[in-house]
């Protein structure tokens, strides 16, 4: 816990490759969130298939997902969301044309079960 999924338009243009963006992240969950950072788990998908309404052909999106077990204070929330979006667009060639969404999830507790000590 906690997992991190990244989705990205094939239009993109990263400054970095995109597996440098995770430990940056996971620095963010470690401050804010105290997470084990053995216990992250991330992945990036490139989307082919999209569709921007309103944009031109070159509107693109990234959006991170990050599920959390439930407890975390709106303010650690916001500073996670805050740093991550921040994070994100850093690491964008093309920035003026992408949109940039940050979504943190709770999950239950009593509804998570895993092999981790967590």
């Amino acid at each position: 816990m906690p997992h991190v999924k990244l989705e990205y338009t094939e239009n993109v243009q990263w400054k970095n490759p995109i597996q440098d963006i995770f430990p940056e992240l996971q620095t963010v969950l470690i401050q804010y969130a105290r997470v084990k950072p053995e216990n992250c788990k991330s992945r990036a998908t490139e989307l082919k298939d999209f569709h921007c309404a309103g944009k031109s052909h070159s509107g693109g999106f990234i959006h991170l997902e990050i599920s959390l077990l439930s407890g975390r204070t709106e303010e650690v929330k916001t500073n996670i969301g805050k740093e991550c979006s921040r994070i994100i667009q850093s690491f964008i060639e093309n920035i003026a044309e992408i949109q940039v969404s940050v979504e943190l999830r709770d999950m239950d507790r009593n509804g998570y079960f895993t092999t981790n000590q967590l």
